[in-house]
């Protein structure tokens, strides 16, 4: 339309309400500098992109135009026109060619200004077009005056229009037409500093309303207008707070009335009538600018809407909202709270606003069930705006595109469609959407078969397929959209056969079932929904979470085939947050999915359960891990947060979530992997120590001069311990024959628990010992009962053995080696007695170091003389670290540090027998003076000795006769 006295900028706000939205803007019959205009672009879902026009596509004067800028998309947009006016944007929406009609009438403001003047424009699509132009008013056409009463007859061309300018107000001209067209109506006024310009398209009577809501604007300061026009005589009743106003309207007439700040009008008659908001500016500085807007009337009104933020505005969204519907309410994907509720008076509607950013953005917002209002209004310095909001048709799969890397990836797609590039991933997940696109756009019922259908061939599809590293990520990004997708209209075909409570279908790559269930305020049933041979175990409280909703459906599916395609590839040991990895792990279950409501709730109020069928019968020697499919940074993985297993068995697995998602089965070896370096050190540290403990043993036989119950004690543990260590390096592997395994894991079980026995009954023998020192007569400490000692040391260890093969006769032997088989709590008949000695040990250790503070001092002269405190406490720790402390390394063999604790564990146990010898051995001075004599060949004449060992808990006093 007309520049009015300032340069202009205009350009085109184009919103898509579908992914992979191709758009193209073109003029027709433009002649400008590069000859032929045409830019083509994509928009996904939910974003604005601004196309810039030439500005000689402005129009100047009464004339004819060959210039018409057409829009056109292969889907559903929204068009906002804006015409940037020195600091001054004007906005309209441009309503489709389908909502063009034959029949207008124009609405022009009138303005203060002496420099002013109204305008119109009309336009016609691709065809020829007969234009009769009712004159009411006063226009120039061809440098003739036409006034009120006149007709002028135009004669249009495909894609042409027509601008004319009024010399007063043309407010009542009809505009009749052989074939549908668009008009656009404009008030060009100028003050002493600029020119300002406002227009707006106007809808056809065909169009028209009977009842229309007004609310205020928010920063409204004085009285703006409302122009309320008639096509035929009616009666208007003009509602502003508590005043009511009836007013009857001849066909063709204008009626003027006053909007008040902060008070919301209603307007109703008995025909269609046509209503025009006008914000005439304040006339203070630093003001907001005039704009004219059309007012939707309350039958157009939507549940869905997108609207346009403009750049550098305080922009708002100004809505109205029927009384009962206000909670309801969701704006960009969030629920719309502190939002201010004022009456209108006379309705049963509110209006409110919300805040909105100042950045140029679109915005969706939308209520499930009840249509309303929505205006986007804008006040600057010097500017505002206002904007109906555009009705979007019925599509809200708002959680594929909610997370960052999906919209990534659709960003990616969309430059790949506009290069003329072919991408196999891009084209699947087109067609996917188009897919979604297609059953949330049906009003009608839709059933499980036409969800199910389509989504059977992209499972099959060769993308889906691919193997290479490469295609990872895609995979990934295309399984999840996939899943998502499959949830969503699962759901929306449930809840739109609310005559169906339950709906299941079963196709060659997946199955679903679906459940309607009512809203409640609490209930306490558990639901099971089926697919195939999996179950899924919802709590009613959890279906049902929102009472706002008639009902909400609950959807579980299960899939056929795609555990082959999101296998074990796409997960790391890293990512396990189990205490042990996963060795040889591998997906044992079909993957299923759980929805409800119109997603997935992160936060349940009570867990989901899940029960799976093992594709392959579990091995015992096998953990179950319970894990969901998780899409991070544009990687996807299986995890286990949020999962436990509650029960399997060899042919099914019971999982607890506290979220929906996708899960499935993970099972493996589990522990810490074999390696060659921990066999090395096993096989020479236990060689090592079956040399050290033979020469203990000879020590303790040959010996004579240390002969007690206390060596007694050491040469039975040497004994057990020698024993159990050539076994276990000699057999542990013989796995073969079931039964020769069994055996031999059940010699090992007895002949490490028979060692930790005999540190036991030393550590009990050394506590007894060190009590006693306050007694003179130190020998009372050897008065260890040998008939309660050895039928203790060596029957509790064969009781423990007895009891564990007669409740787990299947118990001893595993696959890989000859040792306690780890499931149903099998290794706690060894782990139960051992943690029990090393803690009882602990016990004595601590009572010892207390009473060798306490009582030292205490002793007689001669044992005092004898050991100094250092020795005595040294002696004692390394005691308490043969009795047990290197067995403990091996209870914190878990976590990040488990590989570590493996080679302390195998390093220390395999030079156990080393230990022994050193401390019980080389470091007693008695067997060092054997050693030296057996040596030498030579016995020298012993004088009276007395000697005290705390390694040996031993005290003798040897006088030769």
């Amino acid at each position: 339309m007309e520049d009015c006295g300032n340069s202009s900028q205009f350009e085109m706000q184009i919103t898509g309400y579908f992914a992979f939205t191709s758009v193209s803007v073109s003029i027709s019959n433009y002649t400008g500098d590069r000859g032929r205009f045409e830019k083509k672009i994509m928009v996904n879902q939910g974003e604005m992109v601004l196309v810039s026009l030439p500005v000689s596509v402005g129009i100047k004067g009464t004339t004819k135009f060959p210039n018409v800028v057409l829009v056109k998309a292969d889907k559903d947009i929204s068009v906002v026109s804006v015409s940037n006016k020195h600091v001054s944007p004007e906005t309209t929406v441009l309503y489709p060619v389908s909502s063009l009609g034959n029949e207008h009438y124009i609405v022009t403001p009138s303005a203060q200004s002496l420099d002013s003047y109204p305008e119109f424009s009309v336009m016609t699509y691709e065809d020829c077009n007969a234009v009769e132009v009712h004159v009411k008013g006063q226009l120039r056409y061809e440098k003739n005056v036409y006034s009120t009463g006149n007709k002028l007859e135009i004669k249009l061309l495909a894609f042409q229009g027509i601008q004319l300018q009024g010399i007063a107000d043309l407010s009542g001209t009809r505009i009749v037409s052989e074939k549908p067209v668009a008009v656009l109506v404009g008030l060009c006024f100028c003050n002493n500093t600029k020119c300002n310009h406002v227009f707006e398209q106007l809808l056809p009577v065909c169009s028209w309303g009977t009842k229309y809501i007004i609310p205020p604007l928010p920063w409204q300061k004085v009285n703006e207008i409302v122009y309320i026009t008639a096509s035929q005589n009616t009666t208007v009743l003009y509602q502003r707070g508590e005043q009511q106003e009836t007013v009857t309207l001849a066909g063709g007439s204008v009626l003027q009335r006053p909007v008040k700040p902060w008070i919301p009008v209603s307007i109703s008659a008995n025909v269609g009538i046509q209503v025009v908001f006008y914000s005439v500016g304040a006339a203070v500085p630093n003001s907001s600018h005039a704009f004219l807007m059309n007012v939707p009337d309350v039958a157009s009104y939507c549940r869905m809407y997108s609207i346009n933020a403009q750049k550098g505005f305080e922009n708002f969204a100004l809505m109205v909202v029927n009384t009962s519907e206000t909670g309801a309410i969701i704006l960009d994907n969030q629920p719309l709270r502190d939002v201010v509720w004022n009456r209108v008076l006379g309705t049963e509607f509110v209006w409110g606003m919300h805040p909105l950013g100042p950045a140029n953005s679109s915005h969706a917002v939308e209520h499930p069930s009840s249509p309303f209002a929505l205006l986007s209004v804008g006040t600057a310095t010097m500017d505002s705006y206002g904007i109906p909001g555009s009705c979007r048709k019925n599509v809200t799969f708002k959680s594929q595109t909610e997370t960052l890397q999906i919209k990534e990836q659709l960003d990616m797609c969309k430059d790949v469609f506009l290069q003329g590039n072919n991408s196999e991933f891009c084209s699947f997940m087109n067609s996917t959407l188009v897919n979604l696109e297609t059953m949330y756009a049906e009003d009608r019922a839709v059933s499980l078969q036409e969800v199910a259908r389509p989504f059977g061939s992209f499972l099959n599809s060769s993308i889906l397929s691919a193997g290479g590293k490469e295609s990872k990520g895609e995979v990934a990004s295309t399984v999840t959209f996939l899943l998502q997708s499959v949830e969503l209209v699962a759901l929306k075909a449930a809840l739109k056969s609310p005559e169906n409570k339950t709906q299941t279908v079963t196709t060659e790559s997946m199955a679903i079932e679906t459940l309607l269930v009512p809203a409640a305020d609490s209930c306490d049933e558990v639901f099971r929904l089926r697919a195939q041979e999996e179950t899924m175990d919802i709590q009613c409280n959890t279906v049902t979470r929102a009472p706002t909703e008639d009902s909400w459906a609950v959807a579980f599916i299960s899939y056929s085939t795609l555990g082959s395609i999101i296998n074990k590839r796409f997960l790391n040991e890293g990512d396990l947050t189990a205490d042990e990895k996963l060795r040889n792990f591998h997906l044992n279950s079909r993957v299923v999915s759980g929805a409800v409501g119109n997603g997935r709730p992160t936060n349940l109020l009570k867990p989901v359960n899940f029960t799976l069928r093992h594709r392959q019968a579990k091995q015992e020697e096998e953990e179950t891990r319970c894990v969901h499919w998780k899409f991070i940074a544009g990687k996807g993985t299986w995890a286990e947060d949020g999962c436990t297993v509650l029960h399997t068995n060899t042919t099914h697995t019971i999982c607890s979530c506290d979220h929906l998602s996708s899960f499935a089965l993970l099972m493996g070896l589990s522990g810490v992997e074999e390696s060659d370096p921990l066999t090395i050190i096993t096989y020479v540290g236990l060689t090592f120590s079956l040399l050290c403990l033979f020469l203990a043993i000879l020590t303790f036989l040959l010996c004579r001069s240390i002969r007690n119950v206390n060596t007694s004690l050491h040469l039975q543990l040497c004994l057990c311990l020698f024993l159990a260590n050539l076994l276990f390096l000699t057999a542990v592997k013989h796995t073969g024959s079931q039964v020769v395994c069994a055996v031999i894991a059940g010699f090992l079980h007895y002949l490490f628990l028979a060692c930790f026995t005999w540190m036991f009954l030393e550590g009990l023998h050394l506590f007894l010992t060190v009590r006693n020192l306050k007694v003179v007569n130190y020998t009372s400490a050897s008065r260890f009962k040998k008939k309660f000692i050895y039928p203790f040391g060596y029957g509790f260890p064969a009781l423990v053995v007895a009891i564990s093969a007669a409740v787990n006769p299947g118990g001893y032997g595993t696959s890989e080696h000859c040792w306690l088989n780890l499931d149903r709590g099998f290794r706690w008949s060894f782990l139960g007695p051992v943690c029990a000695i090393i803690l009882i040990n602990l016990s004595f250790f601590l009572v010892t170091l207390w009473i060798l503070r306490d009582k030292l001092s205490s002793l007689n002269e001669d044992v005092s003389t004898l050991k100094d405190t250092r020795l005595l406490t040294f002696k004692a720790v390394a005691q308490l670290f043969i009795l047990g402390c290197t067995w403990s390394l091996g209870l914190f063999q878990i976590g990040s540090a488990k590989m570590v604790m493996a080679y302390l564990f195998t390093i220390v146990n395999s030079l156990q027998g080393a230990f022994i010898f050193l401390v019980h051995c080389l470091l007693n001075r008695q067997v060092r003076e054997e050693y030296r004599r057996w040596i030498k060949g030579t016995r020298k004449p012993s004088s009276t000795t007395q000697s005290f060992s705390p390694s040996g808990s031993t005290v003798t006093t040897s006088t030769k006769m």
